[in-house]
């Protein structure tokens, strides 16, 4: 099965091995190197007091707009490589971020990214990179292989002891859900319409770290400008 043709029939492709160990624990060396300051405005603010993991070690956002190495990570050439196949046209990035997800974290409930992103027309697409081994312990990643072909759904209100978001979308049950399972330096692509979420993380001392970008094609004229600027990615 070619690549572009499961992504246009399941939503997503997985290519193992597509950044290396070493490229991975640069990535994760730097956010370490970010995570010191506590405090960087418009990427991420910390609170090592808190009770709640996510607040020790939150989400960075756009960290491609304050370090170089994720500016890079985000114009790598092997995912540009890869976003050609899949789209079959060229793409320009939008948004990156790190996510830690530290042992007892909450996960994220069932969601599509062109919620938030608006894509039209086609759809946005991300890259999420394994920066070390995911299963189903520490928080993977669960996709409804097939659910791309539904239009932006409404989101309604989920259990926050679950998910660190308030609401989320309740698919069709004639979708499977898929944990992917995926090793240090394997990528996963999908389709910004594929029904996507993670439970907890219920080990006691694995984090989950993940860098993730997300595209539009070039050709969208609407979306989101809320993730402005555009990045070129040659």
């Amino acid at each position: 099965m070619g690549l572009r043709y499961q992504y246009q029939q399941q939503g997503f492709v997985s290519i193992k091995g597509l950044f290396s160990e070493l490229e991975c624990d640069q990535i994760i060396e730097h956010a370490l190197a970010m995570h010191a300051r506590r405090s960087i405005p418009g990427c991420f603010s910390s609170d090592p007091q808190s009770d709640d993991p996510l607040q020790q070690y939150p989400r960075m956002m756009h960290p491609h707009r304050v370090e170089d190495l994720s500016l890079q990570t985000l114009k790598h050439p092997k995912i540009v490589e890869v976003l050609g196949k899949l789209l079959g046209q060229e793409a320009v990035g939008l948004q990156t971020m790190i996510y830690w997800k530290p042992p007892h974290a909450r996960g994220q409930a069932l969601h599509q990214d062109d919620f938030y992103l608006q894509t039209q027309p086609g759809a946005c697409i991300a890259a999420w990179i394994a920066l070390e081994k995911i299963d189903a312990e520490n928080g993977g990643l669960t996709v409804c292989p097939g659910s791309q072909v539904e239009p932006i759904l409404e989101m309604t209100s989920t259990d926050t002891s679950l998910s660190f978001t308030d609401s989320a979308v309740q698919p069709n049950p004639i979708y499977d859900h898929q944990l992917v399972e995926m090793g240090k330096g394997e990528t996963l692509f999908f389709h910004g319409r594929l029904i996507h979420g993670s439970k907890p993380n219920v080990s006691s001392d694995r984090f989950r770290k993940t860098f993730i970008c997300h595209y539009i094609p070039k050709l969208s004229t609407n979306y989101n400008k809320g993730y402005d600027p555009q990045v070129e990615l040659k």
